[in-house]
């Protein structure tokens, strides 16, 4: 068919319907949690940090560039980490719910924090539970002015638009922790690929939950302060599926504003 004029352009914008439909391939929870949380907790570590046990046999960060580098156990006997291991456990059980998963045994099993320092790095890796099904999450607990300063937060997204540039030794993912869940690089992108790799701001209060075979890593930043992080895992029995369904948004159709159709054949 030929459409003659803008009024058949746009009685056909009208008819037509039309949907993006994503196939699910990484789903993410993501909290923010109030300030008088995240000072509790940091309350409680600083309590206790001199005397806390090292967790770094159980790891592969590579946090040792400063005396006061450490990854430390958070011992479930203290009543504030229990209070978060239930927080936690409530936080997987929001997860798997939207996964189609209602009935379920969630442990949070370990947990720890990390507390780096200039040139301290964790590489790429994932966490391993004894049981087949199992999450875990990083919760930032501080994080120094030099990368809070950085483009990246949650409210840049929101705004839409932002494109972290690494040219130019630009230091712009200098602290950042990397999720990676597939093999796409650049040149797939450009065949309408799908982007398989994310830089995540740290952000005082923000909490990433995610399946513990999601493979992560942390960048070194420059400078002083602290970059502070709570991570934990969860093992899980249940004898349900995930229903991974497909996200369906609709499409935008031309406006009335648009006569780029006009005259094109179908």
């Amino acid at each position: 068919m030929t459409i003659e004029n803008q009024s058949d352009a746009m009685k056909l914008a009208n008819d037509i319907q039309m949907a993006m439909i994503t196939k699910p391939a990484l789903t993410m929870l993501e909290v923010f949690l109030p300030s008088y949380v995240t000072d509790e907790i940091n309350t409680h570590i600083d309590n206790v940090r001199d005397n806390a046990k090292s967790f770094s046999h159980e790891l592969v960060g590579q946090i040792k560039s400063n005396e006061k580098s450490a990854q430390l156990d958070m011992d479930f006997k203290h009543k504030p980490v229990l209070g978060l291991k239930r927080l936690l456990e409530g936080f997987a059980l929001s997860y798997l719910n939207y996964q189609g998963i209602v009935e379920a045994k969630i442990d949070c099993c370990s947990m720890w924090s990390v507390h780096s320092y200039e040139g301290d790095y964790n590489p790429l890796h994932d966490h391993g539970v004894r049981t087949d099904m199992g999450m875990s999450c990083i919760l930032y607990l501080k994080v120094p002015p030099q990368i809070e300063k950085l483009p990246g937060s949650a409210e840049d997204f929101v705004k839409g638009g932002l494109k972290l540039n690494l040219n130019g030794a630009s230091g712009s993912t200098d602290g950042f922790t990397f999720f990676s869940w597939g093999i796409n690089g650049s040149a797939d992108i450009k065949r309408l690929k799908p982007v398989q790799e994310s830089f995540v701001k740290p952000e005082v209060g923000k909490l990433l939950m995610f399946p513990n075979w999601l493979k992560h890593a942390v960048s070194p930043f420059y400078g002083d302060g602290e970059r502070r992080t709570l991570s934990a895992n969860f093992e899980i029995e249940t004898k349900q599926a995930p229903i991974l369904a497909d996200t369906k948004v609709l499409a935008q159709t031309p406006t009335k504003e648009s006569n780029e159709i006009t005259g094109a054949p179908v």
